[in-house]
């Protein structure tokens, strides 16, 4: 265990996450009415579920309404195969919108948003494997046990992958600062970890709900996801760990194995899989392979193997006296 006092003010000390005592340290105390009840889990659920909708509203309109793009794809300035990439690289504006409200109205610093310096590039790195990995095992288990195959396709040239690599780099980091580095630091400031996880897991999980092709088992492997990000953000004390899994798992479902992303349209990619539609608990439908009950248990797998290392970390800080 770090020898740092932040850890000693936190109510849930045993968790032993740096960005979360930071967060909580930045909390400042008012005997206000309208602050109290923001302070609340009611209401802290409230404001994220506002500022969600503000901010994907604004990029809605960004997009649809005032039809950046739509001229552009009209007059074939810009080919189809390119509107997702552009869709993820316009999430910057959610980055830079949760960014401003947690530095401005929560005054939290960067390192209590998740963003510690230090290894950052080491642990990028290492969600980037780690992501890539864990999508490759879901496909292969699921190709084998299905009787699909894994064939060459080649429709993505590798200027194309550079760059939707960039849109899934940033797309990554958009969700992880929304659901991870705001809504459960935010609620984890307050309440206990658990419960900020939790809320963070849900709200995750409904927000995809709507997607083209979700199913119940889409939703619920979506909110294994959400706790999983979360622990795996505790494990790592940074968000960059967490950011990265995320974008590999896209890009590796995406343009390097060819499936739907979350139930979007399938991309140019380096492979194909090729699994039998009528089998669908395997397929995962036009969803995706999210939807499939092998991404269930690889998820499941990652929970635990993050209790097991936060556990023992607990008991080496028991056995060190912090």
């Amino acid at each position: 265990m770090k020898n740092n006092a932040n850890y000693k003010t936190t109510a849930d000390k045993e968790w032993i996450c740096e960005p979360a005592a930071l967060a909580r340290q930045s909390l400042w105390e008012s005997d206000k009415r309208q602050v109290r009840f923001f302070r609340s889990l009611l209401g802290q659920i409230i404001m994220a579920v506002w500022l969600f909708c503000i901010l994907r509203g604004f990029l809605g309109w960004l997009l649809i309404e005032r039809g950046v793009l739509t001229p552009l794809v009209n007059n074939g300035t810009i080919p189809t195969d390119f509107i997702t990439p552009i869709d993820a690289y316009s999430t910057i504006v959610i980055i830079a919108g949760y960014i401003i409200y947690m530095r401005f109205a929560e005054r939290r610093s960067f390192p209590a948003m998740g963003f510690i310096r230090k290894n950052w590039l080491l642990r990028y790195l290492a969600g980037l494997c780690l992501g890539f990995l864990a999508f490759s095992i879901v496909v292969l288990i699921s190709a084998a046990l299905s009787g699909g195959n894994i064939v060459y396709q080649g429709t993505i040239t590798p200027g194309m992958f550079l760059f939707v690599l960039g849109g899934w780099v940033i797309q990554g980091m958009a969700e992880e600062v929304g659901y991870r580095g705001y809504m459960f630091l935010s609620i984890s400031r307050k309440h206990k970890m658990y419960i900020g996880m939790i809320c963070s897991s849900l709200f995750f999980g409904v927000t995809h709900a709507f997607n083209s092709g979700a199913t119940v088992l889409s939703v619920v492997n979506t909110m294994l996801f959400g706790f999983a990000f979360c622990l795996l953000f505790i494990v790592s004390e940074n968000i960059w760990f967490a950011g990265a899994f995320h974008t590999a798992w896209n890009l590796a479902q995406g343009n390097i194995f060819g499936i739907s992303v979350s139930g979007h349209e399938v991309s140019p990619s380096i492979f194909a899989v090729q699994i039998p539609e009528g089998n669908q608990i395997l397929s995962g439908g036009t969803y995706g392979i999210e939807a499939n009950i092998i991404t269930t248990f690889i998820t499941l797998g990652i929970i635990i193997v993050s209790l097991l290392i936060i556990r023992k970390r607990k008991q080496t800080a028991a056995a060190a006296g912090c």
